[in-house]
């Protein structure tokens, strides 16, 4: 992979911004660490002559000139590393005890650079304080401070050292980013383009890292997945009209032919195009139930859900339904927990529950009984509806939602087979579950709502 390529990944650039971030935190801290390292040092110096000054004047002032000529003598013969030096000078500047010399009849601080070869290559400096003693007597007392320029050079070595590793790790760990980006992406574009040639089957690869491009490619997967079954369902919806259309359009052509060619009376002329005009409403009656799933199913309506009482619709639709049942000749029990709250279309909440208490009305044999519940379990809405009727085998529960799909036994009865495929696609939209399964005998069907989903908490 070329390099130009790693170093116009993202990963790259925000590989190389954090390393600049850190290398400017790197030597912020290498600055600190030198400037308080050396002042310290610096500070401890100074306090050191500074004590031994005050210790010297102490004996001057008790004891006089000899006295404190003495006591820097003795100082001088005592040390064995020479880690101090000291000098006593007059107002003419004749050294009168120690052996230094080099400093200035100056009260104060005073540095002064001791060149010990011709190069310079060895250098001493000393820091020397200075105070001035009565009958014009001069004191200094200095120390070589050489080695706290030593310390601060032995740290920004080492800072230097970790800065020229810094930038190694870093970049190393920018290619090595960004070439794991590239890969990912290769896959990512390798993989899209076999979908646009018409692999519609293939996914995305999805690593264990669970990493962002990974549950970007996890999405995409979620979404081709999605298209897929959207392109079935258009397939299978054309193959469905393609095929359950043609009866009663075959039957309205048929009639249409037969009347053409009949000579028939007014009423029998009326009576012929009463039942052509019925097998175009039951064609359009077919069209207009695609469309309303077609309708649902873009989820354009979920912008106008809002909060409503789903134990009234419940009660209101048995109510409606419950002359009905009776001229069968069967009966609908309810027991509806009051107040129960819904965030939703209200108008197609009622369109569900219609549908599938006329389904059990309609499936049943003469002196079934039908049961209606609804109750509220903490954060959803649990809506039941059984029978005591055939039931639907386990095999064909989930093929009753689709489109056009009708049992043996349904397909002498009015319909056309879109009723719970309208069902299938309002719960779809309300993010709710229905499971059908065996009421020993008859059907049930449960259906669960989340009372206010989260994504319609604003509303």
């Amino acid at each position: 992979m070329k390099l130009s390529s790693l170093v116009d990944t993202a990963g790259f650039k925000l590989s190389a911004l954090y390393l600049g971030l850190f290398i400017c935190s790197f030597l912020a801290i290498g600055s600190t660490v030198y400037l308080l390292t050396t002042h310290s040092l610096e500070q401890q110096l100074r306090k050191n002559l500074e004590l031994e000054v005050d210790r010297l004047k102490a004996e001057y002032t008790s004891g006089g000139l000899p006295e404190l000529i003495d006591e820097v003598n003795e100082a001088v013969d005592s040390q064995s590393n020479q880690v101090l030096e000291y000098g006593v000078l007059n107002q003419n500047g004749q050294l009168l005890a120690g052996k230094f010399n080099l400093f200035k009849r100056t009260a104060g601080w005073q540095t002064f650079k001791l060149n010990r070869s011709p190069n310079r290559a060895e250098q001493v400096v000393f820091l020397i304080y200075v105070v001035s003693l009565p009958n014009h007597i001069w004191l200094g007392v200095a120390q070589n401070s050489s080695y706290i320029e030593a310390a601060g050079e032995v740290i920004v070595q080492a800072f230097l050292w970790g800065f020229g590793l810094v930038i190694a790790l870093g970049l190393a760990g920018g290619i090595y980013i960004s070439n794991a980006f590239l890969k990912k992406i290769d896959r990512i574009i390798k993989s899209t383009q076999a979908i646009i040639a018409g692999d519609l089957s293939h996914r995305l690869v999805v690593s264990k890292n669970q990493d962002e491009l990974d549950n970007l490619a996890y999405l995409l997967n979620r979404m081709l997945d999605k298209i897929g079954t959207l392109i079935e369902n258009v397939q299978q919806v054309s193959n469905d009209i393609a095929h359950d259309l043609r009866t009663p359009v075959s039957r309205l052509k048929f009639r249409l032919e037969a009347t053409l060619s009949s000579t028939l009376s007014e009423e029998q002329y009326k009576e012929q195009i009463a039942g052509a005009i019925t097998e175009a409403d039951t064609i359009l009656d077919t069209f207009s139930a695609l469309l309303r799933i077609s309708q649902i199913e873009s989820q354009s309506r979920r912008s106008g859900f809002k909060m409503f009482n789903l134990s009234d619709i419940v009660i209101a639709v048995v109510d409606a339904l419950n002359p009905t049942a009776e001229e069968q000749g069967k009966i609908i029990k309810s027991d509806i927990e009051h107040a129960c709250a819904l965030c939703g279309d209200k108008e197609l909440i009622t369109q569900l529950v219609f549908n599938l208490l006329e389904n059990a009305i309609v499936h049943t044999p003469e002196h079934s009984e039908i049961t209606v519940n609804l109750r509220s379990l903490d954060d959803w809405s649990e809506l039941t509806i059984a029978d005591d009727g055939p039931g639907i085998s386990e095999a064909q529960r989930q093929k009753v939602f689709q489109r056009f799909y009708r049992l043996e036994q349904s397909r002498t009865k009015p319909g056309n087979g879109l009723g719970l495929s309208i069902v299938a696609a309002i719960i779809d939209l309300h993010d709710g579950t229905i499971v059908l399964s065996d009421n020993c005998p008859g059907l049930k069907a449960v259906l669960k709502f989340r009372k206010k989903p989260d994504q319609f908490t604003s509303l």
